[in-house]
């Protein structure tokens, strides 16, 4: 399918949240680990919030499933992170693509709000 213009598409969405605000350690270390994930997009929403988007594919669920359990691990590992909850949720966004197939900005949709309540305190 042409991914050209605002298009509905399926995703995975994995959310890394913050019970207070991030000191700058923790951000730098989710940064990389947001950054570092090959999703289609991801961004830093609110004091303590990061978000990737991957499209559902084989290799889009294999990389979520990566991001959500490095989040998962972290927490367990670091007490520092003990923290930062991880959710993931699935559906289907409205999108924005480019010309390329990439996307603009966020995708948006219900997928999006409960990935980012589930990590809204819930434990990884």
């Amino acid at each position: 399918m042409l991914r050209i213009g605002t298009k509905t598409a399926e995703f995975l969405v994995v959310c890394g949240r913050g019970e207070r605000t991030l000191d700058e350690r923790q951000f730098n270390i989710l940064r990389g680990i947001f950054s570092a994930c090959a999703s289609d997009y991801w961004e830093f929403i609110s004091p303590a919030t990061f978000v990737a988007f991957f499209l559902r594919s084989e290799k889009g669920n294999a990389r979520a499933q990566d991001l959500f359990t490095t989040l998962t691990e972290l927490r367990k590992m670091m007490p520092e992170y003990e923290n930062v909850h991880a959710a993931r949720s699935e559906g289907a966004l409205k999108a924005n693509f480019t010309w390329l197939g990439k996307l603009r900005a966020s995708p948006q949709g219900s997928a999006f709000d409960a990935a980012v309540r589930g990590a809204a305190g819930r434990s990884a």
